[in-house]
């Protein structure tokens, strides 16, 4: 009986280190007003950088999707920033990826449909 009681408390014992180490990330929903703030000004940010760069490289390149590759390049560091902002708040990492490839998508997307009316209002 001694032996079953000791091996059910170490059973007991090492799930609940288990349930203890286990780490508990905020999810999106619970951002705050300052991480909202945070994100929407990095996101304004990305987007405006994008619109430089690609004016930018207009003057040089004819096809807008080098034109799109260098300015999500050139960009980068502003979401790198912002994925760094919200692990540091105890994000999800994939979670995070996944937030800011939607920004990033959004934007790019965008981007490349204002690229395409440009090129095609364009004299030939």
């Amino acid at each position: 009986m001694n032996r079953n009681i000791s091996l059910y408390l170490a059973t007991s014992l090492f799930l609940f280190s288990l349930n203890v180490n286990a780490e508990e990330y905020k999810t999106t929903g619970e951002m705050t007003t300052e991480e909202r703030i945070k994100v929407s000004d990095s996101k304004g940010e990305y987007i405006e950088c994008l619109d430089e760069s690609a004016i930018t490289r207009l003057q040089t390149q004819n096809d807008i999707r080098v034109v799109a590759d260098h300015s999500m390049k050139d960009c980068a560091p502003v979401l790198e920033d912002l994925y760094d902002y919200l692990t540091a708040a105890n994000y999800a990492p994939d979670a995070t990826k996944g937030f800011l490839r939607s920004i990033s998508n959004r934007a790019v997307n965008k981007l490349l449909s204002n690229l395409m009316m440009f090129a095609a209002a364009r004299p030939k």
